[in-house]
This record gives structure tokens, sequence and C-alpha cells, in this order.
């Protein structure tokens, strides 16, 4: 892989993280 795929790749589970944490504490909350 590139310099640039394997940022690329950081950055999309660096989103999903983000959104799991989001949802996670939806629900805590709920």
């Amino acid at each position: 892989m590139s310099q640039t795929e394997i940022f690329i790749a950081l950055v999309v589970a660096a989103h999903a993280a983000v959104l799991a944490l989001r949802l996670s504490i939806s629900l805590y909350r709920a």
C-alpha cells in the first residue's frame, strides 16, 4: 500500500470509531 492509501484507511477507521462511540453513548443514555 502507498502512503496515501494508508492515510485514507486511517481516516476511514477513525470516522467509523467516532460513529461507533456516538452510537454507544446514545444507547447508554437512552
